[in-house]
């Protein structure tokens, strides 16, 4: 293999997100685990809905 194939990425390449998503892009990914753990049976569905409004109320108390 090519030493020049191995790194895929320049060490310059960075992905930023926006501040005015952070916010969104963390709860997104929080329900993203949830769904994971309810897909899994580690979780019920009631706890995965519990999980998923309390994500809902702490972004919208955080505004």
């Amino acid at each position: 293999m090519n030493r020049k194939n191995v790194n895929l990425t320049n060490e310059n390449d960075v992905i930023e997100i926006p501040d005015n998503c952070k916010n969104d892009f963390i709860k997104a990914m929080k329900i993203g685990y949830y769904k994971e753990f309810y897909k899994q049976g580690l979780i019920t569905a009631e706890q995965l809905e519990l999980l998923i409004a309390m994500k809902d109320k702490s972004i919208n108390s955080a505004a």
